[in-house]
């Protein structure tokens, strides 16, 4: 890619389905079929690398969306249609479950401009994201789930604190406890200068809750087993948030998808945004979509 970078679209603003406003970019290909970007921690619609992919997609007739869910940036400013209450949310203060009520926005919005088939593109955490959508929403308008570098949070987080981790879990749960949910886990600040909630930390910290149970690849990953819809995974060899090869992957998927059409990728060296890498990831997307 060269720059400056132009892209043909239209800025869009929409609400969830509880009634927060949020935003996203739509690049039109004139059918009734879709795919949804969903970002990752940190994240935005206004992922450049993807936004260029995604011009193999309008090749096949295949529109675009790619929108900010609630977690979008570190903390980031929500507000209501009125504009007389506000929210602070991002990735660092996001509870995880709400982002399906962000995903089912974006495709009733989309519905109400006449399109019918819809497919999920998840980066990153939007992987668990569309994962959870997928399993708790049961939701027939989307035709697929492509997951672009679904890695596991947990292992990261063991890595930085080390044997900090189980205690960093101990503050955290118990400032959950005592009504501190919402307030910045100084703890995991002062040792990493990343910014998390308590409650935001414990969601891919502990084992037992939902976004840490998506893609926990120490389990047998029963939710994809549960998920009937066809899915598409890519996993790039130069991706530092994988410790495993990617036949290691692959297995896991494989054992856990008993049911409904499943294509691994492997991307060589591709990272964890697949840089360089996007328009062969997006033609492999395109075929997939135009195959089911």
């Amino acid at each position: 890619m060269r720059y400056p970078l132009e892209f043909k679209g239209k800025l869009v603003f929409f609400t969830t389905t509880d009634n927060i406003k949020t935003s996203g970019f739509l690049m039109e290909s004139g059918g009734d079929e879709i795919a949804i970007f969903v970002h990752g921690m940190g994240g935005s619609f206004a992922k450049d690398g993807f936004l260029f992919g995604a011009g193999k997609l309008l090749e096949r007739g295949i529109s675009f969306f790619a929108f900010n869910n609630r977690g979008a940036e570190i903390v980031k400013s929500f507000k209501n249609t009125r504009g007389d209450k506000y929210y602070t949310f991002g990735t660092a203060f996001e509870k995880f479950e709400d982002s399906a009520r962000d995903i089912k926005g974006a495709i009733n919005y989309l519905e109400s401009l006449g399109y019918q088939k819809f497919h999920l593109i998840g980066h990153s955490t939007g992987c668990q994201k569309i994962l959870y959508y997928a399993w708790k929403r049961k939701d027939k308008r989307v035709k697929s789930l492509i997951f672009l570098s679904p890695s596991d949070d947990y292992p990261i987080w063991e890595e930085y604190l080390g044997d900090e981790l189980e205690k960093a879990v101990e503050i955290a749960q118990n400032m959950e406890d005592r009504g501190y949910g919402n307030t910045l886990h100084y703890f995991i600040y002062r040792r990493t200068g990343a910014i998390w909630s308590a409650s935001r930390f414990l969601s891919f910290a502990d084992r037992e809750r939902n976004e840490a149970r998506m893609f926990n690849y120490d389990s047998s990953l029963p939710i994809l087993g549960k998920v009937k819809s066809p899915m598409l995974f890519f996993f790039g060899t130069y991706d530092d948030t994988l410790y495993h090869e990617f036949e290691w992957y692959e297995e896991k998927i494989k054992n856990a998808r008993k049911f409904g059409k499943t294509e691994i990728v492997k991307v060589p060296r591709g990272d964890h945004s697949f840089h360089g890498k996007e328009e062969e990831v997006f033609e492999r997307i395109a075929e997939f979509i135009y195959s089911l």
